[in-house]
């Protein structure tokens, strides 16, 4: 069976916009300015749904961004409203490119959705040229101790691959990336919450919309988890 993507349900959309990700495109100029990417650069967004990053870098920036996604269905509102723009069909754990091949590349609010997020993290490490930025927007367990209980639910969002950040702190530097900024952006979950209970009346309403019967119980192990949302930029150094 394979399982529900919430971020293809209008309900989805409706919340997060184009981005479908909190905070839109406020972190990712953040992440412009202090990578210093410039219009040479080539970037990788991972994760790149319905295209907004790659359309807002070239937009805004005049930085070319090539989009991979595993959904057929976002990649396709993507090609239609960027039809000159570069979109993949493939997962950040099998990156379909050559080593060293981009200056930078972006996660935003994608890490958490991958099955495998240390091969992930190998596979962006030797797709960049050394020196290169790695972008990181993600939400991330406050309280780790509660993850064990999120094991239900057979459907696919960011929050159900909710991490520690220290774990994933150790697997970026083991990975031969380094650290260079961190910030914690939780407020834009806050405001989200908000939005999602105004609209719907509670987030469990939320969830059954967006993921069906599979969601159910849901609401209560996320509560238990206390998710907070963080940026990060990493710099590959060997």
């Amino acid at each position: 069976m394979v399982a529900k993507c919430a971020y293809e349900t209008p309900e989805m959309k409706a919340l997060l916009g184009e981005t479908l990700r909190p905070g839109g495109t406020l972190l990712t100029d953040k992440g412009v300015a202090f990578c210093q990417w410039k219009e040479t650069d080539r970037l990788l967004d991972l994760g790149c749904g319905r295209g907004a990053t790659v359309d807002y870098l070239k937009r805004v920036y005049n930085i070319r961004a090539v989009g991979l996604d595993p959904s057929q269905k976002l990649l396709a509102i993507a090609k239609k409203n960027n039809p000159n723009g570069l979109f993949y069909q493939g997962r950040g754990e099998q990156i379909p490119f050559e080593n060293d091949s981009f200056e930078g590349a972006l996660s935003e609010c994608t890490l958490s959705l991958m099955t495998n997020r240390e091969a992930a993290l190998k596979e962006l490490h030797r797709v960049l040229k050394k020196g290169g930025h790695l972008f990181i927007t993600d939400v991330y367990a406050r309280n780790p101790d509660a993850l064990k209980g999120l094991i239900s639910g057979d459907f696919d969002s960011c929050m159900r691959g909710l991490y520690a950040l220290n774990q994933l702190e150790n697997q970026i530097l083991e990975t031969g990336f380094m650290i260079e900024r961190m910030e914690d952006h939780s407020h834009f979950l806050k405001t989200l919450l908000v939005k999602t209970v105004f609209e719907y009346g509670s987030m469990n309403v939320f969830w059954k919309k967006a993921a069906g019967g599979c969601a159910a119980g849901f609401q209560d192990q996320l509560r238990a988890c206390k998710p907070g949302y963080y940026l990060m930029v990493a710099r590959k150094v060997k």
